[in-house]
């Protein structure tokens, strides 16, 4: 990184740093706001070295990657509303991950990853469907965060929900095949997993 490198004025710059404490303690920084800490749990079961043992004292980068998806979406979602006049009192997002964690503690010949990420957003609003998917596809095309899980191909599935209802008014599937969802197909393995050790 060149330090008072100058950029278009088209290119947004966000500079964040870290630092490293003991065991599998991080802290972010930037300027001007208070720090956030990365911590895996303690009593995550990773294996050896033993000493690489969390303390939940903050964060996981894991869930830190999926708090900024969900405020970067809320934040566009406003701004697509007010650009469409579209009406809302309020919104909340759930987000759930399914990382395939062997290759980082236990298999070293697998490459990490996303198996599925669900995100589940719920609108507190009273306009049409119609008007909601003209919301959900102007905020996929505008927002930096759903961009990057897009651009890497991470199978997603988000459900568009109306406050007070439980049924999802519509699904919208990312980078996957017809057929079972890569959580449908963990489900079915951790069945057999369970049924063979029974």
């Amino acid at each position: 990184m060149k330090e008072g490198q100058a950029y278009p004025s088209y290119i947004g710059v966000s500079d964040v740093t870290t630092r490293s404490h003991e065991q599998m303690r991080v802290e972010g920084f930037f300027e001007g706001q208070q720090s956030l800490m990365f911590d895996e749990p303690e009593g995550f079961d990773i294996g050896d070295p033993p000493e690489l043992r969390g303390r939940s004292r903050g964060w996981t980068p894991v869930h830190a990657q999926l708090a900024a998806l969900a405020g970067c979406t809320s934040i566009t979602i406003a701004v697509v509303a007010r650009d469409q006049a579209f009406r809302h009192r309020g919104m909340t997002t759930k987000l759930r991950s399914l990382i395939d964690i062997r290759g980082f503690f236990f298999d070293l010949h697998l490459q990490p990853k996303f198996e599925q990420l669900n995100f589940d957003l719920t609108l507190d609003t009273r306009e049409s469907t119609a008007r909601i998917k003209a919301l959900a596809t102007e905020t996929h095309r505008r927002c930096p965060q759903l961009g990057i899980f897009r651009l890497a191909k991470i199978p997603l599935v988000v459900n568009w929900y109306r406050k007070g209802t439980k049924a999802s008014l519509f699904e919208e599937r990312f980078s996957l095949r017809k057929g079972k969802t890569p959580e449908e197909r963990l489900i079915v393995t951790a069945a057999k997993l369970a049924k063979r050790s029974a």
